[in-house]
C-alpha cells in the first residue's frame, strides 16, 4: 500500500507587517488568561491606521489575519470596524469626528446592534424605549451583551418610540444615565470586557441621532457585518487546520483526509468572501449562507487540532485548546446560529 504524502499547510501573509502578526501571536496567551485586555490589540491596529482600509476586501482580509493569531482581537476589530462603519453610514458631524477617534484606537467602538438585525430579520423586538423630550429623547431598557465596553467607548444602538419610530443613536460609555455591568465569565474572549448595559433615563440629542431609516441603514451595513464575522470564523479555522495537518505522521495519518478535506472547504469558503466583498449588492442569502457554512468549518477544523494534538491540546492553556474554545463562540455570535437557520427558512431557502 503507498501512503500520500501531503505537505503542511502554510499560511500566506494578507495585510498585517510581519512585526504586527508577531505581537499578536505572542500576546494571545496572555489575552486568552485575561492577563492582558484585548482592548491593546485595538489601540495597537489604530496606531498603525490599520483600521482604514480602501476597501472592504481589504477590512476581511486584514480581520481574518488577525483571527489567526487572536480571536479576542480580533472580535474587538469587528466591534471597531462595525462602529466605524455606523458612523460613516450616519455621516453626521458628530458621528465623523467620533469615527476618527475610533479610526485611530484611540477609544473602544461598542457594537449594541443585536436586537436591530434580530428585529429587522422578523424574530424579535427593539429593548430600549424613547420617549420624546426637548432637543431629543429620552432612552431605557437593557441591551443583554455588548463588548469592548468602557468609560470611553463609543456605543452605537437603536430605540423605538411607542408610537414605532425607530432609530439609531450614538452615545459615549461614561453619559448619565448608563450603567455597564460586570463583565461575563466567560468559556474563552474574557479580555474583550464583555456584558450587558442597563439604560435609565438616558438623554440623547438629536445631534446624536444616526438615522430613522431603520431598514436603509441597516441594509448599508449587512454586507459589511456578515464578511468581517466570516472573517473572523475562517481566520481560526485556517491557523487551527494549518497546525493539524503539522501532525498527520504516525497514527495521526488517519486524520489526514478529514484534515485536507476541511481545508479545501475552507480554501473555497475564502475564495466565496472575497467574490463577494467585491460585489456592490452581495445576496442576503448568500452571505447568510456563508457565515454558517464558515462557522462550521472552524468548528470542524479546530476539533480536528485537538484530536491530533492529542493530549497537548486537551491543556487549557495551549493554542488548540483556546482556538477550540474560542470556536464553540462563532455560532452563538449575534446574528447566532438558530436566527440565520430561521431566516433562509422564512425566506423559503432549504
Amino acid at each position: 500500500m503507498t501512503t500520500l504524502i501531503r505537505k503542511p499547510i502554510e499560511l500566506e501573509p494578507l495585510i498585517l507587517a510581519e512585526e504586527v502578526r508577531k505581537t499578536l501571536a505572542d500576546n494571545a496567551k496572555a489575552v486568552d488568561k485575561n492577563e492582558l485586555p484585548a482592548r491593546y490589540g485595538i489601540e495597537l491596529l489604530g496606531s498603525l491606521g490599520l483600521f482604514e482600509y480602501s476597501s472592504l476586501l481589504d477590512a476581511i482580509r486584514a480581520e481574518r489575519e488577525i483571527a489567526r493569531e487572536d480571536l479576542s482581537v480580533a472580535f474587538g476589530g469587528w466591534a471597531q470596524l462595525m462602529v466605524i462603519r455606523y458612523l460613516e453610514v450616519g455621516g453626521t458631524p458628530l458621528a465623523l469626528k467620533l469615527r476618527d477617534e475610533l479610526l485611530a484606537g484611540t477609544r473602544p467602538g461598542v457594537t449594541a446592534m443585536a436586537p436591530s438585525f434580530k428585529t429587522a430579520a422578523g424574530g424579535g423586538s427593539i429593548p430600549l424605549a424613547a420617549t420624546k423630550v426637548d432637543g431629543g429623547y429620552s432612552i431605557s431598557g437593557k441591551l443583554n451583551w455588548a463588548s469592548n465596553l468602557a468609560e470611553d467607548s463609543v456605543i452605537v444602538s437603536s430605540a423605538e418610540t411607542a408610537d414605532g419610530e425607530r432609530f439609531f443613536f450614538v452615545v459615549e460609555g461614561n453619559a448619565e444615565g448608563l450603567d455597564l455591568g460586570k463583565p461575563f465569565g466567560l468559556l474563552g474572549l474574557n479580555a474583550t470586557s464583555s456584558s450587558w448595559i442597563t439604560i435609565d433615563g438616558l438623554i440623547v440629542p438629536e445631534a446624536n441621532i444616526l438615522s430613522r431609516d431603520f431598514f436603509g441603514f441597516l441594509a448599508q451595513v449587512r454586507p459589511a457585518l456578515f464578511l468581517l464575522q466570516t472573517s473572523e470564523c475562517l481566520g481560526v479555522a485556517e491557523s487551527a487546520i494549518a497546525a493539524a495537518s503539522t501532525k498527520l505522521t504516525g497514527m495521526n495519518e488517519v486524520f489526514a483526509d478529514d484534515v485536507y478535506r476541511v481545508a479545501g472547504e475552507i480554501e473555497a469558503l475564502i475564495a466565496e468572501q472575497e467574490e463577494l466583498a467585491q460585489q456592490d449588492d452581495p445576496d442576503q442569502v448568500a452571505l447568510i449562507k456563508l457565515r454558517l457554512a464558515a462557522a462550521q468549518a472552524t468548528v470542524d477544523a479546530t476539533a480536528l487540532e485537538v484530536r491530533t494534538a492529542g493530549g497537548s491540546g486537551y491543556a487549557f492553556s495551549s493554542p488548540a485548546s483556546r482556538r477550540f474554545r474560542e470556536a464553540t463562540f462563532l455560532p452563538v455570535q449575534s446574528p447566532n446560529e438558530a436566527q440565520l437557520k430561521w431566516q433562509l427558512e422564512k425566506l423559503g431557502v432549504a
